[in-house]
């Protein structure tokens, strides 16, 4: 027998003395989904990037993670320098369309003196002509008579065109200043939309509350100087005195979900001492738990006790233990004493030594046992 041998011998009696043992006794076991999650906002506003011209956008600014800010506050700026090189484009054609308009206006009011001139004077020629013409025959030879109807003719006809040329330019003037007018309407709304979009790219806080950065695909915080795509939440804004837990649940375990299920809730940030909660929402929709994931889950919702709401934190780490069931009269282990052999679960009982046995529902941090141990028999940890 080599040295090493030995050396297990002499301590064996030692580690069978420190085997804690526990003895099988059936009761009604609750049955268990267990879940990891966080302390979440129920009340929580979230904001994404503006709509752009382009898919991705830059942040420039943005709140520090965990600050309280106040109505008004800025919780986010992204990059306008596009936009902002529209709007002086914009203004720039729609203060040269409005110097154009008001120099037409001032040309065409030149325009409408001198046809008035015009048209008074081809007035003027007409009536007397007409005036001569209406004299008598008996007052003119007859070849100076037929030359005052001859004229008296023509300076109706030039009348007659003159008025008609006013009539023409008035039309075409119209014409003009409508398109003019149509244009300057045209970039004043661009404009209008593109200051509006620039606007857009600073998003401040609608109300007060809790600062909560979004994470990028990488699961990583955003920061200043990142791109990011329209339907990400770049930030949420959230209110502090209705917080809930949020959790995962595989989509297998998640069939067995409901609402007023019984949860307990461990936060290790708030000395891991066990709360008591209930399940308000089970989502509908199962989805892949992430990019990098075939795992499909479901989004679960847990309330918390009012009284502990002030001492916690949005994005503190929980872990939940849901009860979906009891087992009536059933003998259960704790998850550390099952050992496997050869892939096969077993325990190790007392005076024995390992044994397999057939695994029920979890219980509470504890396994259901089918069959392999009777009530009476102790269980090694």
């Amino acid at each position: 027998m080599n040295v090493r041998a030995l050396l297990l011998l002499s301590f064996l009696p030692g580690l069978l003395q420190a085997q804690q043992w526990i003895p099988m006794e059936p009761a009604d076991r609750p049955i268990t989904v267990t879940a990891s999650g966080i302390v979440a906002s129920a009340d929580a506003l979230r904001f994404g990037p503006p709509p752009s011209r382009s898919w991705r956008i830059t942040i420039t600014e943005l709140a520090t993670e965990g600050s309280r800010v106040e109505a008004g506050d800025v919780l986010a700026k992204f990059d306008g320098s596009a936009t902002d090189d529209r709007i002086r484009t914009l203004g720039a054609e729609l203060n040269a369309k409005r110097s154009e308009l008001a120099a037409l206006q001032e040309t065409q009011a030149s325009e409408i003196e001198d046809g008035k001139v015009r048209l008074a004077a081809a007035k003027s020629t007409a009536d007397k002509a007409a005036r001569k013409a209406a004299a008598g025959a008996d007052l003119f030879a007859s070849l100076e008579y037929k030359k005052l109807l001859e004229q008296k003719a023509v300076t109706e006809k030039i009348y007659r065109r003159e008025e008609q040329r006013v009539e023409l330019v008035a039309r075409v003037r119209q014409s003009k200043q409508a398109e003019l007018e149509a244009d300057i309407r045209r970039l004043e709304s661009e404009l209008a939309g593109a200051e509006s979009e620039l606007e857009s790219f600073t998003i401040r806080a609608p109300r007060q509350g809790l600062v909560i950065v979004g994470t990028n695909r990488q699961g990583q915080k955003l920061d200043t100087n990142e791109a990011v795509n329209p339907g990400m939440v770049v930030v949420e804004l959230a209110n502090e005195n209705d917080l809930i837990i949020q959790a995962e649940v595989f989509e297998f375990a998640a069939n067995s979900l409901a609402i007023g299920q019984a949860a307990m809730i461990s936060i290790d940030a708030a000395g891991g001492s066990e709360l008591q909660g209930k399940v308000i929402d089970v989502a509908s929709i199962v989805r892949r738990q992430s990019q990098y994931s075939q795992a499909m889950v479901r989004d679960v919702s847990v309330s918390l006790p009012p009284d502990m709401i002030g001492e916690l934190r949005p994005g503190m780490s929980a872990k939940l233990t849901i009860i979906i069931d009891t087992q009536r009269n059933s003998l259960a282990v704790p998850d550390e004493a099952i050992q496997y052999q050869h892939g096969e679960p077993g325990v190790v009982v007392r005076g024995e030594g390992w044994r397999p046995v057939r695994l029920g529902r979890a219980s509470a941090g504890l396994h259901i046992i089918e069959a392999g141990i009777a009530a009476g028999e102790e269980v090694g940890l």
